[in-house]
């Protein structure tokens, strides 16, 4: 499973050692085969957020976890994938925003691809590119697991956590999708998608999946930040 031990656990870097246990508790209780299911992927779910909490409850090796990040994030930035795929990537996650933009999701899709081949540690191009193939209500299941990844590499960020509801939404599990819009809502309260479905019941939410100007007026304000 990818992602640091602060996401695994669905906390903050700065989190206490009571916010860890209490999230610990939590996660453990929710991904324990006997309660999720006895599947290879909840096993080994199970068996990371174990592995966080051991880590991140001990002061001394979350010292030596928190210098490992540094270490790790200094030698991303410093060049660890080769500049001219960078570029490449970042050149096509622009044109797939314009793609958006201007409605052509099924351009911005192959863009948003295109993007996190040649950079695979950007979690904004698999969370955007999950969100352009629900918009095309195509490859769900790809969808949510694009989605999934950026969550998994960037716990805190509320657009990705929307762009999850929304695919789940456009699969018509509109429980799930609540959960993730919700959970946008505590890092941004002000999110677009987020707001806008949150307060609605699950009848509703089925009727407000169009029209796509409604739900793309907000997505455009977020595309205009990054």
């Amino acid at each position: 499973m990818s992602g640091d031990y602060y996401s695994i656990l669905e906390v903050w870097p700065t989190a206490s050692v009571e916010e860890i246990k209490r999230n610990y508790f939590r996660l453990a209780k929710l991904y324990h085969p006997d309660a999720a299911g006895d599947t290879v992927e909840n096993r080994e779910r199970f068996k990371t957020i174990n592995e966080a909490y051991g880590v991140l409850s001990d002061p001394q090796k979350r010292v030596a976890y928190d210098e490992t990040l540094r270490k790790n994030k200094a030698s991303k930035d410093g060049g660890a994938i080769q500049e001219s795929d960078r570029r490449s990537a970042s050149l096509s996650f622009q044109q797939a925003k314009d793609a958006m933009r201007g409605g052509r999701f099924d351009k911005a899709a192959l863009l948003f691809k295109s993007a996190s081949k040649y950079d695979p540690t950007n979690p904004a191009y698999f969370s955007w590119y999950g969100f352009c193939l629900g918009m095309l209500n195509t490859k769900l299941h790809e969808a949510r697991d694009a989605c999934r990844k950026a969550i998994q590499m960037e716990y805190y960020n509320a657009d990705y956590h929307a762009n999850l509801g929304f695919v789940y939404i456009k699969a018509g599990l509109k429980q799930i999708a609540i959960k993730h819009f919700k959970e946008a809502l505590k890092w941004d309260p002000a999110n677009p998608i987020a707001s806008k479905y949150v307060s609605l019941s699950g009848e509703d939410v089925k009727k407000e999946i169009g029209p796509i100007d409604k739900l793309f007026a907000g997505v455009k304000g977020i595309l205009s930040r990054g």
